[in-house]
């Protein structure tokens, strides 16, 4: 993915591997419960040594874009198409 897009932001609901953008984000939210001290499920659980696995590939770990970034986003696309 990194290499056809330039990220590792897989989209939650990626068309062509679902699988794979479940599994980015539910590594997000194991690594938002690992820095907060949460309890982790088994699906999101992660320890320091996969989270440098996951950083030495420039991992995102903050993966969900903001709000402002978004609204950028459609009135750009409202500017290009109407």
């Amino acid at each position: 993915y990194k290499a056809e897009y330039g990220s590792t932001n897989v989209p939650r609901k990626y068309a062509d591997n679902p699988q794979l953008g479940i599994w980015v984000s539910n590594r997000c939210a194991g690594y938002k419960n690992f820095k907060t001290g949460k309890k982790q499920s088994m699906c999101q659980g992660i320890s320091e040594d996969r989270i440098r696995q996951l950083e030495s590939i420039g991992f995102n770990w903050q993966h969900n874009q903001t709000w402002d970034t978004m609204y950028e986003k459609l009135k750009q696309y409202k500017t290009e198409y109407g």
